[in-house]
Protein backbone atom coordinates (compact mmCIF):
# COMPACT_ATOMS: atom_id res chain seq x y z
CA UNK A 1 0.00 0.00 0.00
CA UNK A 2 1.36 3.43 -0.98
CA UNK A 3 1.41 5.72 2.04
CA UNK A 4 3.03 8.58 0.08
CA UNK A 5 0.20 11.05 0.62
CA UNK A 6 -0.17 10.15 4.29
CA UNK A 7 3.56 10.56 4.82
CA UNK A 8 3.22 14.07 3.38
CA UNK A 9 1.47 15.06 6.59
CA UNK A 10 4.78 14.66 8.43
CA UNK A 11 6.26 17.64 6.56
CA UNK A 12 4.74 20.98 7.70
CA UNK A 13 5.07 22.54 4.24
CA UNK A 14 3.42 19.60 2.45
CA UNK A 15 0.73 19.43 5.14
CA UNK A 16 -0.09 23.13 4.66
CA UNK A 17 -0.17 22.67 0.88
CA UNK A 18 -2.61 19.78 1.24
CA UNK A 19 -4.88 21.51 3.76
CA UNK A 20 -5.28 24.90 2.08
CA UNK A 21 -7.23 23.58 -0.88
CA UNK A 22 -10.48 22.83 0.98
CA UNK A 23 -11.00 26.41 2.19
CA UNK A 24 -9.84 27.75 -1.18
CA UNK A 25 -12.58 25.80 -2.97
CA UNK A 26 -15.29 26.55 -0.42
CA UNK A 27 -14.27 30.19 -0.05
CA UNK A 28 -14.08 30.91 -3.77
CA UNK A 29 -17.21 29.02 -4.75
CA UNK A 30 -19.41 30.09 -1.83
CA UNK A 31 -21.11 32.61 -4.07
CA UNK A 32 -22.76 29.75 -6.02
CA UNK A 33 -25.00 28.37 -3.25
CA UNK A 34 -25.73 31.95 -2.14
CA UNK A 35 -26.96 32.82 -5.62
CA UNK A 36 -29.10 29.66 -5.66
CA UNK A 37 -30.57 30.74 -2.32
CA UNK A 38 -31.16 34.23 -3.71
CA UNK A 39 -32.98 32.72 -6.71
CA UNK A 40 -35.51 31.25 -4.28
CA UNK A 41 -36.19 34.71 -2.86
CA UNK A 42 -34.21 33.65 0.23
CA UNK A 43 -37.11 31.30 1.12
CA UNK A 44 -35.67 27.80 0.63
CA UNK A 45 -34.75 26.25 3.97
CA UNK A 46 -32.63 23.59 2.25
CA UNK A 47 -30.64 26.20 0.29
CA UNK A 48 -30.23 28.28 3.45
CA UNK A 49 -28.84 25.31 5.39
CA UNK A 50 -26.52 24.36 2.51
CA UNK A 51 -25.14 27.92 2.48
CA UNK A 52 -24.62 27.99 6.23
CA UNK A 53 -22.88 24.59 6.28
CA UNK A 54 -20.84 25.61 3.20
CA UNK A 55 -19.37 28.65 4.94
CA UNK A 56 -18.89 26.79 8.23
CA UNK A 57 -16.78 24.24 6.32
CA UNK A 58 -14.85 27.12 4.70
CA UNK A 59 -14.26 28.66 8.13
CA UNK A 60 -13.12 25.40 9.74
CA UNK A 61 -10.87 24.64 6.77
CA UNK A 62 -9.34 28.11 6.90
CA UNK A 63 -8.65 27.68 10.61
CA UNK A 64 -6.92 24.35 10.08
CA UNK A 65 -4.96 25.78 7.14
CA UNK A 66 -3.87 28.79 9.21
CA UNK A 67 -2.67 26.52 12.02
CA UNK A 68 -0.71 24.38 9.56
CA UNK A 69 0.69 27.56 8.00
CA UNK A 70 2.10 28.62 11.36
CA UNK A 71 3.98 25.33 11.57
CA UNK A 72 5.23 25.66 7.99
CA UNK A 73 6.35 29.25 8.61
CA UNK A 74 8.66 28.19 11.43
CA UNK A 75 10.82 26.21 9.00
CA UNK A 76 10.86 28.96 6.38
CA UNK A 77 11.83 31.73 8.80
CA UNK A 78 15.10 29.94 9.57
CA UNK A 79 16.03 29.84 5.89
CA UNK A 80 17.51 33.35 5.78
CA UNK A 81 14.77 35.21 3.92
CA UNK A 82 15.37 38.32 1.85
CA UNK A 83 13.41 41.46 2.72
CA UNK A 84 11.07 40.90 -0.25
CA UNK A 85 10.43 37.29 0.75
CA UNK A 86 9.83 38.33 4.36
CA UNK A 87 7.34 40.98 3.21
CA UNK A 88 5.48 38.48 1.01
CA UNK A 89 5.38 35.92 3.83
CA UNK A 90 4.08 38.54 6.27
CA UNK A 91 1.32 39.64 3.85
CA UNK A 92 0.20 36.03 3.33
CA UNK A 93 0.30 35.37 7.07
CA UNK A 94 -1.75 38.47 7.90
CA UNK A 95 -4.52 37.44 5.53
CA UNK A 96 -4.43 33.81 6.60
CA UNK A 97 -4.36 34.21 10.39
CA UNK A 98 -7.83 35.66 10.77
CA UNK A 99 -9.17 34.05 7.64
CA UNK A 100 -11.36 31.62 9.51
CA UNK A 101 -13.49 34.59 10.63
CA UNK A 102 -14.38 35.91 7.16
CA UNK A 103 -16.70 33.01 6.20
CA UNK A 104 -18.57 33.52 9.47
CA UNK A 105 -19.90 36.87 8.22
CA UNK A 106 -22.17 35.23 5.62
CA UNK A 107 -23.05 32.54 8.20
CA UNK A 108 -24.41 35.18 10.59
CA UNK A 109 -26.24 37.00 7.81
CA UNK A 110 -27.69 33.74 6.51
CA UNK A 111 -28.81 32.96 10.05
CA UNK A 112 -30.75 36.23 10.09
CA UNK A 113 -32.71 35.00 7.05
CA UNK A 114 -34.53 32.63 9.42
CA UNK A 115 -36.46 35.69 10.63
CA UNK A 116 -39.90 35.35 9.02
CA UNK A 117 -40.22 39.02 8.01
CA UNK A 118 -39.75 39.36 4.25
CA UNK A 119 -37.76 42.62 4.38
CA UNK A 120 -35.34 41.24 6.99
CA UNK A 121 -34.93 37.98 5.07
CA UNK A 122 -34.24 39.73 1.75
CA UNK A 123 -31.98 42.37 3.30
CA UNK A 124 -29.87 39.84 5.24
CA UNK A 125 -29.79 37.45 2.28
CA UNK A 126 -28.64 40.20 -0.08
CA UNK A 127 -25.90 41.19 2.36
CA UNK A 128 -24.90 37.51 2.63
CA UNK A 129 -24.45 37.38 -1.15
CA UNK A 130 -22.25 40.48 -0.99
CA UNK A 131 -20.33 38.98 1.95
CA UNK A 132 -19.78 35.76 -0.03
CA UNK A 133 -18.11 37.85 -2.75
CA UNK A 134 -15.93 39.40 -0.04
CA UNK A 135 -14.96 35.93 1.19
CA UNK A 136 -14.04 34.92 -2.38
CA UNK A 137 -11.88 38.03 -2.81
CA UNK A 138 -10.16 37.45 0.53
CA UNK A 139 -9.55 33.79 -0.33
CA UNK A 140 -8.24 34.59 -3.81
CA UNK A 141 -5.80 37.17 -2.44
CA UNK A 142 -4.57 34.86 0.32
CA UNK A 143 -4.12 32.00 -2.16
CA UNK A 144 -2.37 34.27 -4.68
CA UNK A 145 0.14 35.37 -2.06
CA UNK A 146 0.69 31.77 -0.94
CA UNK A 147 1.26 30.72 -4.53
CA UNK A 148 3.73 33.56 -4.96
CA UNK A 149 5.70 32.30 -1.95
CA UNK A 150 5.97 28.85 -3.48
CA UNK A 151 6.18 29.48 -7.22
CA UNK A 152 8.06 32.79 -7.32
CA UNK A 153 10.28 32.57 -4.25
CA UNK A 154 10.50 28.77 -3.93
CA UNK A 155 9.70 28.83 -0.21
CA UNK A 156 8.43 25.70 1.50
CA UNK A 157 9.41 23.28 -1.25
CA UNK A 158 12.15 20.67 -1.09
CA UNK A 159 15.33 21.49 -2.98
CA UNK A 160 15.68 19.83 -6.33
CA UNK A 161 17.21 16.41 -5.82
CA UNK A 162 16.22 16.28 -2.13
CA UNK A 163 14.92 13.07 -0.60
CA UNK A 164 11.15 12.68 -0.88
CA UNK A 165 9.52 10.07 1.35
CA UNK A 166 13.01 8.92 2.33
CA UNK A 167 14.05 8.17 -1.26
CA UNK A 168 16.86 10.06 -2.95
CA UNK A 169 16.57 10.33 -6.74
CA UNK A 170 19.59 9.07 -8.61
CA UNK A 171 20.88 10.14 -11.98
CA UNK A 172 19.18 8.25 -14.76
CA UNK A 173 16.49 6.91 -12.44
CA UNK A 174 13.17 6.59 -14.22
CA UNK A 175 10.33 8.61 -12.78
CA UNK A 176 7.77 6.72 -14.82
CA UNK A 177 6.62 9.95 -16.48
CA UNK A 178 8.96 10.16 -19.44
CA UNK A 179 7.45 11.08 -22.78
CA UNK A 180 7.52 8.59 -25.63
CA UNK A 181 9.58 10.32 -28.26
CA UNK A 182 9.38 7.83 -31.11
CA UNK A 183 6.62 7.17 -33.59
CA UNK A 184 5.64 3.66 -32.52
CA UNK A 185 2.64 2.80 -30.34
CA UNK A 186 4.51 2.02 -27.12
Amino acid sequence: MDLGMLSSFADPHARHALLVHLPIVFGLLGIVPCLVFAATGFKSKAARVVCIVWFLVASAGAGVAAFSGEEAEEGVEHAGLTAVEEEALEAHEELGEGGWMWPLIPVVLLGVTFVPKKQVRIGAGSLAVIASVGVAVWMAQTARLGGKLVYVYGLGVPERGAAVDGVLPSRGQSSGYEEDDDDDDD
